[in-house]
């Protein structure tokens, strides 16, 4: 028989691209063993239209007996259509529908479009007999492992068992797919290799943008209420590693591929299955780079070294949360000890490492996104992934929504792709609240014109190595933070301002900002129409995104030295309309003074006039160590606290968001004012040697203590005390310790 094997559009299609749908590739080898002709197409990155303006050719030319598509819930009415056009064109072809939601939802399919059959399940044996059973004209309802029509109704034939035999399986024919092509179209050659191995420790993102993905085991021993695998009650089936091993060094000559995902759900399950295969990729010397997925309380040291030195470039570690009720209430049971000396081994092995999490889970709230931030604040990841929780169908989660009606009946018949949120506990607004609490990373790298590519508040030591060009460190921070701010200086004074927006978009940065005084933008009118334009083109490339402006006064005609902002560029709105007008957002770093505390009611209406979204009000120094006040012309802290909190109702109706840093949350809670201190927690800063500093453990180390107070705080996992400079003035007489 003549099979045609499609997986359609992705509606959210992924930035990389790790291969061929591999249950499709798998199926394809299955089918061609068994001497049937196969032809693949991979449509996951194409446009629906596009899709089926090419559909007529594709069965006119391949002239299929059967065509099985693959279907998840977020493609679930483009494979609809897809069936009805593959029906309405070619009538006598059978169609196939399978994947997790046909296999979920094999009735919601065949009641609402023309496809002939659903897979159940595992289909290996599945589509071999039913390929079989058609070719020799017998009936399919003795098939197991089916859904099928019966007159209006869905009817199932006899479920078949969850398939054990995997080393039987020939290896995934990705050549029915164009995968050579795929595979180079989407490398990103700037950022991986002008990213490097940074420094001896090896501390890097590697974040594979093309690679093959393969997969050495099915199913999981943890049931967590989010993943699919909660409903699935078969045992975990694993390759053998010889299986495993040659099938990659298959893969490695066929395709001359060296970048691979292994895409088990849980990889180091059994810690002695990891090593055998980290070590018979060493025995066979294949010089791999792979990545994947695991538990950080399912490792060990040895076992690190070992994939570092078998070619493990990055492990993402599923936390989901710090808290240990969270962790319960969605089964994840993580031992929340061994995270951090997990991260750390897997450091010293020389592997990056990518911190997933969750929030919205069952049971969560303030306290526990609190609790996920205490325990991450001293991680230092390479990269962090946070979400907020879905429901998904297959889950146990999406039972317990349908009963709370978070899922109403019908819900899948409306065209969205997108898995709803977990709102069985919270409002949208109160999930976006506490997904605001625990934000991406923010990378800040120095480029100011005339400076050397380093970090404010970094001494460089007398034997600094030589400074890693600017490109380099704009890789390394692409492949690091979603966004990056450049600064330390004024970025806009430099010659080569266009050549880095022209960078960014060579490695697909999508969250690039500026610290700037704007000055740059009331100089000539050449100038503020050439720099009006690049913005104007990067934020329509979305490649930049905004901008974060310094001021040190509330009064445009008193701006010292410091801020370089002149009151006649204020009061032309900063010089930025035509950035604001093409979407880009302004940010204020608002420095507190004895000479602005008492007035930042108006203050923070001549930001609302001049565009500003957001105002961080700093006290003592910035965020990212980029200029600062003298302790000596400092307000009292407390007096400042009172100041931003009644500052609050103002704020709010003039649509300014509103944050501090530099008060301890004894004297300005959180809940009233957000602290970046206590929610930032991953933020960097990146000096010249490219090694990434986090920014809280410096400021912890190097410039803040904590009082006496702090020792029976209930905030204190969080807090990172007082800046010593202001100690040393003012005493620890305003603190005090909070529940």
């Amino acid at each position: 028989m003549k099979i045609t094997l499609v997986n359609p559009p992705n509606p959210d299609p992924p930035p990389s691209y790790y291969g061929p749908h591999y249950g499709l590739s798998l199926l394809g080898a299955i089918l061609e063993r068994a001497g049937h002709a196969v032809s693949g197409r991979d449509f996951d990155l194409w446009r629906e239209d596009a899709m089926l303006a090419q559909l007529p050719a594709v069965l006119r030319v391949e002239a299929p007996d059967l065509v099985g598509i693959s279907c998840l819930s977020s493609n679930r009415h483009i494979v609809l259509r897809l069936a009805d056009v593959v029906k309405r064109l070619s009538p006598k072809t059978t169609v196939v529908v399978g994947g997790p939601f046909a296999t979920i939802e094999p009735g919601f399919l065949l009641d609402r479009c023309r496809a002939d059959l659903v897979c159940i399940g595992d289909g290996e044996e599945t589509l071999r007999d039913l390929v079989e059973a058609l070719a020799a004209g017998r009936s399919v309802a003795r098939v197991r492992g089916l859904a099928l029509r019966r007159g209006k109704a869905a009817r199932r034939t006899r479920s078949r068992e969850p398939f054990l035999a995997v080393d039987s399986l020939p290896y995934p024919a990705f050549h029915l797919f164009d995968v050579a092509r795929e595979l180079e179209r989407h490398r990103r050659p700037e950022a991986e290799s002008l990213a490097g191995p940074v420094s001896a420790a090896g501390r890097r993102c590697l974040a594979m943008h093309s690679a093959l993905m393969v997969l050495g085991s099915r199913g999981c021993v943890y049931r967590c209420l989010f993943c699919p695998m909660s409903r699935f009650r078969g045992p975990v089936r694993r390759h053998s590693p010889e299986y495993f091993v040659s099938m990659v060094e298959h893969l490695c000559r066929t395709y001359g591929q060296r970048h691979m995902v292994f895409g088990d759900n849980y990889f180091t399950l059994d810690q002695d299955w990891a090593a055998e295969i980290a070590g018979k990729i060493l025995e066979r010397r294949l010089s791999l780079q792979w990545i994947c997925m695991t538990r950080p309380d399912s490792v060990s040291p040895g076992l690190l070294r070992k994939m570092g030195e078998a070619g493990c470039r990055e492990i993402a570690y599923g936390l989901e949360s710090g808290s240990p009720k969270v962790q319960r209430l969605i089964g994840k049971r993580m031992k929340l000890e061994r995270v951090r000396p997990a991260l750390e081994a897997t450091r010293e092995a020389g592997i990056s490492s990518t911190l997933m999490l969750m929030v919205g889970n069952p049971g969560e709230s303030r306290r526990t996104v609190r609790e996920t931030a205490a325990l991450c604040s001293r991680l230092e990841p390479d990269r962090v992934l946070v979400h907020t929780t879905k429901v998904y169908p297959g889950t146990a989660l999406h039972d317990i929504a349908r009963r709370q009606g978070v899922i109403p009946p019908g819900f899948y018949d409306q065209d969205g792709h997108q898995a709803p949120p977990y709102t069985g506990e919270h409002s949208l607004a109160e999930l976006k609240s506490l997904k605001e609490m625990l934000p991406p990373r923010t990378l800040y790298l120095r480029a100011g014109a005339g400076c050397v590519n380093g970090c404010c508040g970094l001494r460089k030591p007398p034997a600094a190595p030589r400074p890693a060009p600017l490109d380099r460190l704009l890789a390394l921070a692409s492949l690091r933070a979603e966004r990056v701010v450049l600064g330390g200086g004024e970025p806009f004074l430099r010659k080569d301002i266009p050549d880095i927006l022209e960078k960014g978009r060579t490695l697909q940065m999508h969250g690039l900002w500026f610290y700037t005084t704007a000055r740059p933008f009331a100089g000539p009118a050449s100038r503020r129409s050439l720099m009006g334009g690049l913005l104007e083109r990067a934020l329509r490339e979305d490649v930049a995104r905004g901008v974060v402006v310094p001021l040190f006064s509330d009064d445009p005609k008193e701006h010292d030295e410091r801020s370089l902002v002149s009151g006649a560029l204020l009061q032309t709105r900063l010089g930025m309309t035509r950035w604001r007008n093409a979407g880009g957002d302004l940010h204020a770093w608002a420095h507190l003074t004895r000479g602005n505390v008492g007035r930042l009611a108006g203050w923070v209406q001549w930001m609302a006039d001049h565009g500003v979204s957001k105002a961080a009000f700093l006290f003592g120094g910035s965020p990212a160590c980029w200029g600062a006040v003298p302790w000596k012309d400092l307000p009292g802290m407390l007096e400042a606290a009172r100041a931003l909190e009644a500052l609050l109702p103002r704020a709010g109706s003039l649509g300014v968001a509103v944050s501090a840093f530099g008060i301890p949350e004894c004297l300005l809670p959180d809940d009233k004012v957000p602290h970046e201190e206590s929610r930032c927690v991953f933020d960097e800063t990146l000096p010249p040697t490219g090694e990434p500093v986090a920014l809280g453990a410096l400021r912890r180390e190097r410039f803040k203590e904590k009082p006496r107070a702090c020792r029976e705080c209930g905030a204190n996992d969080l807090c990172e005390g007082v800046w010593r400079g202001y100690l040393a003035l003012a005493g620890d007489e305003e603190f005090h310790a909070v529940g």
